[in-house]
């Protein structure tokens, strides 16, 4: 049989003579610690074994030269939704960051995670912040603001946290850094002219919603989805569904007498006449056409405000009132800013004056 000459064997495969024999070796195309060229010994060529070793040698080394598939946005997307990591997260908030990153995987469908880039969050961010007008059902919805950028930013900020920590991309890929967020409004409490009009309103919706608001503290979302048999024995038990903390709030007296007088047409408490629960939305609306109509414009988070004041002008102590409003003490420090100057300046004047 003819001997092979260097041109005539296969890729990859190099003869070396040592002592007067002929060996052959497979460049594996990986370096030792030195940075020399890892070869692996073959089988003589005239081997019948020699073709297999070789089959093998090339399969392995072309699997480490082939590139490992790029995990691209919605990839990553997918695993974070269905990560422990997110579960931990309150329902509302678990809601809200699927929204976005939804979003935020239909604009980058084909992006590979690692290149998105804070250029790209940010063109995202910008648009989002675009409030714009859109027919759904047949009713003409509101989209966008810049409330809906800035969650949308929060999503992508968790999303990339988390991707950072499990080795999804680069320890310094973060396309959030250096984009602020934009400026929001602090929800102002409700005047009291248009407090107390709401409480007394021929309205039976109005007047129920401001009172389960008011004399609860609780959020919109946890006030429309109250259910009678969630009051016992002159308490309300309820799980909030963005913190999941659960409450006891005993029944204000004010409130008692509006739920007395209130006929039961379904399950929850705000009930439309069909029985079926009314629409965090429809509430919403409710609540803002009326105090539009009386010269403000408010939101209904704003009671929660009115409340936490209420509740400390009349001297509960910021632990009291976080045990009904289920915040932070910190979180109740910052609500009452808002505290009525003039009324608190009054009331700190007549303690002066009896302790003098």
């Amino acid at each position: 049989m003819r001997k092979p000459t260097p041109r005539s064997l296969p890729r990859w495969v190099v003869r070396k003579k040592s002592k007067g024999r002929v060996y052959f070796y497979f460049i594996t195309g990986t370096v030792n610690a030195l940075g020399r060229p890892i070869l692996r010994r073959l089988p003589d060529i005239s081997d019948p074994g020699f073709a297999s070793a070789l089959a093998g040698c090339m399969a392995a080394r072309t699997r480490r030269s082939r590139p490992e598939p790029m995990l691209l946005v919605p990839a990553m997307i997918a695993l974070y939704l269905g990560s422990p990591a997110f579960e931990k997260k309150a329902p509302a908030t678990k809601s809200l960051y699927q929204l976005y990153l939804n979003h935020f995987a239909d604009q980058l469908a084909t992006a590979p995670a690692a290149d998105v880039r804070p250029g790209d969050v940010a063109l995202l961010f910008d648009k989002m912040a675009i409030t714009r007008t859109e027919k759904v059902n047949g009713r003409m919805v509101k989209r966008g603001g810049t409330g809906a950028a800035n969650m949308m930013l929060r999503a992508i900020g968790a999303l990339y946290a988390w991707a950072r920590k499990r080795g999804h991309v680069p320890k310094d890929c973060n396309p959030v850094e250096h984009i602020d967020q934009f400026a929001q409004d602090p929800h102002a409490p409700w005047p009291q002219y248009i407090l107390a009009a709401a409480l007394a309103a021929d309205d039976e919706r109005v007047r129920v919603s401001a009172a389960l608001l008011y004399f609860t503290a609780q959020r919109i979302g946890d006030v429309c989805r109250l259910r009678w048999t969630d009051i016992r024995e002159g308490v309300i038990e309820l799980r909030q569904q963005k913190t999941g903390i659960e409450l006891k709030i005993r029944v204000h007296r004010e409130l008692a007498a509006i739920l007395d007088a209130l006929p039961r047409r379904g399950f929850t408490v705000l009930s439309q006449p069909n029985g079926r629960a009314y629409a965090v939305g429809s509430v919403r609306m409710l609540l803002q056409g009326f105090a539009a109509e009386h010269g403000a414009k408010v939101v209904p988070h704003g009671l929660r405000k009115n409340a936490v004041n209420a509740m400390l002008e009349n001297e509960c102590s910021a632990a009291e009132t976080a045990a009904i409003t289920g915040q932070s003490l910190q979180m109740v420090e910052h609500y009452a800013r808002d505290r009525d100057q003039k009324k608190l300046g009054e009331g700190a004047i007549l303690k002066w004056e009896n302790g003098r």
